[in-house]
């Protein structure tokens, strides 16, 4: 599923758990998804578009050039990196708006298949 921007919805993160709430009109809340659902991925949108108007979010693959990269998060900073995690390329050399989002790796992983 995807939330972004729900009315009522809140994000309760302990430590390495987090928690998806909706909150109700009456004060109840109810949780949606959590951590340790499984399935569940948490996917930080990075603020930025692709070259087709496409939300970029932590763990899409970039699909430029046919050579697909996934974007990751480094010392605070969104980056690429290649599927075998031999190469990071920090954001300031990145032009966001040029990149080609194909898909992410929990929904798209044959966008990955074959690659080193």
């Amino acid at each position: 599923m995807y939330y972004w921007n729900d009315l009522g919805m809140s994000l309760e993160i302990t430590g390495d758990k987090w928690i998806l709430w909706h909150s109700w009109g009456d004060g109840s809340r109810a949780r949606v998804v959590e951590s340790d659902d499984e399935g569940a991925a948490l996917m930080w949108y990075i603020g930025l578009l692709d070259k087709n108007n496409k939300a970029i979010y932590e763990y899409d693959i970039d699909m430029i050039d046919d050579e697909p990269m996934i974007v990751a998060r480094a010392g605070g900073n969104f980056g690429l990196r290649f599927p075998s995690d031999c190469d990071y390329h920090i954001d300031a050399w990145i032009v966001w708006g040029e990149r080609d989002i194909g898909g992410n790796v929990y929904e798209n992983p044959e966008l990955l298949e074959g690659v080193e």
